[in-house]
């Protein structure tokens, strides 16, 4: 209970008294509605990481179910067809309220958007495990290969290099399911322009 109460003076100290009530209030919400812990939980989480980096919400309810909505289109959730349409009635919030919200959540989260074949939206946490995978395959494999270069080991063809990393990530790995292989193949892609210019 020491260590509970430690938290949350430390909370108050970094966050206030408003924050640490609306981060409360998403979890009740959460349970209310019998949201799985694994989506209230990381729900909860990113409204603490958003409360970080932006002010207030002026409807609470609407950032509780943004929240949601973005954990709640995981890759791995294909094929998640559900609209937003239909997620805000199921919490009987506006579909306009839970665009807006979603939309600020994952701009200022820095969110990365994909499509499945319907062009729904599935989102990448940009601090969780998917993206730090990414990450660490295009620098170590750019990396390498500017190496190999400098060695005359071998040409850098970046084309070649994205089609080996996004086959390795996808089919090897499988980090995400097959039907995200060209979205896959697009964030490796703005990767490794940035990475390369680091050698350039």
């Amino acid at each position: 209970m020491a260590y509970r109460d430690a938290m949350e003076g430390n909370f108050l100290a970094v966050y206030g008294a408003e924050q640490l009530r609306l981060i409360k209030e998403a979890y009740k919400f959460y349970v209310k509605n019998d949201v799985r812990d694994v989506l209230a939980f990381g729900a909860v989480t990113l409204i603490n990481r958003y409360l970080r980096v932006s002010k207030l919400p002026k409807e609470d309810v609407a950032m509780f179910v943004a929240a949601l909505y973005l954990v709640s289109r995981h890759p791995f959730s294909f094929a998640n067809h559900t609209s937003k349409q239909e997620f805000a009635e199921q919490f009987g919030i506006k579909a306009t309220s839970l665009e807006w919200y979603s939309e600020n959540l994952a701009e200022k989260l820095g969110f990365i958007r994909i499509y499945d074949y319907r062009h729904f939206p599935y989102y990448i946490d940009p601090e969780g495990v998917i993206n730090s995978v990414i990450l660490s395959v295009v620098r170590l494999t750019v990396e390498e290969l500017a190496v190999r270069t400098l060695l005359g080991v071998e040409t850098f063809e970046e084309n070649e290099a994205i089609e080996g990393i996004v086959d390795r990530l996808v089919d090897r790995l499988k980090i995400v399911p097959s039907v995200f292989k060209p979205e896959i193949r697009r964030i490796v892609s703005e990767y490794m322009s940035k990475e390369i210019k680091k050698y350039i």
